[in-house]
């Protein structure tokens, strides 16, 4: 397996796409992976962090859910001479980018990553199912972008929604759904060049975690790097709520999220936003009502994991035994 940022027979002064992509899955944790990783001074992420080419390209995204004409449909890059221009010319450095739909869109998505690098090197966060749905109700709650004040009724409208083209985060279920995507890409992939990881780990101990993915993808570790990483897009319940959809909306043009970025870090972007957001436990009852629903799917994927990765809690069949 050749380093990062080192590919063979290739016109350095071309783009060449990435070395490396963080492919999911929502709300696990890949931002704050990505913002480490760009902190690192051999990495260079895109901006966006998520153009999604790989799961849309050769498309015009037409998603029809609260906002959608303003967030992907507006961010989506795919045009493959598009997508290639957001990569440095002959930097040296590790490319990558965090798309998470690379992961749930993998029938889409996979053939083009190894068709534009068949050597690309593809790190996977994964969440107990239930707690990332209800994250992402939660965070599309907080921009004022979710209908439903109950999440249940949320989760009973998403076959609906999904008929109706609402994007992906609106999946809620669907999107919690991982061993059809794990199987893809580790019978498509080389065995060194997927990781899987998990937001336990994340929570548990950031800087190790992120010491962990440099190593995978055979980059020096910077000391400090991981430390007093802010909490990246949290979920909850706004403290100030039109305060919070004002963020949404502000955020959402690409004139004053520009001006933003040039006045303010990312840091204290993300330490504003924890401020403004409760965060709530997940509902004992939901577990309850939804744990079932994923049953087969983790035992799938304890089957694909259990040689390979020290596993959460979530993915141990007798821990779950309770709740069948």
């Amino acid at each position: 397996m050749k380093p990062v940022g080192h590919r063979e027979s290739i016109d350095h002064m071309t783009p060449t796409g990435p070395d490396f992509v963080v492919a999911g899955s929502a709300r696990a944790g890949t931002t704050a992976l990505i913002e480490g990783l760009r902190a690192h001074p051999r990495v260079f992420v895109t901006d966006p962090k998520e153009p999604h080419y790989f799961a849309m390209h050769g498309t015009r995204p037409d998603f029809r859910g609260p906002g959608d004409q303003l967030s992907i449909n507006r961010a989506a890059v795919t045009d493959r001479d598009d997508y290639l221009a957001l990569y440095p010319r002959d930097s040296g450095l590790a490319l990558g980018e965090g798309s998470v739909s690379t992961l749930y869109y993998y029938q889409h998505a996979l053939p083009e990553l190894l068709r534009m690098n068949p050597d690309v090197r593809v790190v996977v966060l994964l969440r107990d199912p239930v707690a990332r749905a209800y994250s992402s109700f939660q965070y599309l709650r907080s921009q004022g972008r979710e209908p439903e004040e109950d999440f249940l009724a949320a989760v009973r409208a998403e076959p609906e929604r999904r008929a109706a083209n609402w994007h992906h985060l609106w999946h809620y279920t669907a999107m919690s759904m991982y061993a059809d995507a794990i199987g893809a890409f580790r019978e498509l992939l080389p065995r060194d060049n997927l990781g899987i990881w998990f937001y336990d780990d994340l929570e548990r101990d950031y800087a190790a975690t992120l010491a962990e993915v440099l190593r995978f993808l055979e980059l020096p570790e910077v000391p400090g790097l991981g430390e007093r990483m802010p909490r990246v897009n949290i979920s909850g319940t706004p403290r100030f709520r039109h305060v919070q959809q004002a963020l949404w909306k502000a955020s959402a043009s690409p004139g004053l999220r520009r001006t933003a970025r040039l006045l303010t870090s990312w840091r204290f972007r993300e330490a504003v936003k924890s401020r403004i957001i409760r965060r709530d436990p997940l509902p004992a009852e939901i577990t309850r009502s939804l744990a079932p629903l994923f049953e087969a799917d983790l035992l799938r994927l304890h089957d694909f994991l259990a040689d390979d990765v020290d596993l959460p809690a979530w993915l141990e069949p007798r821990s779950r035994a309770h709740l069948r």
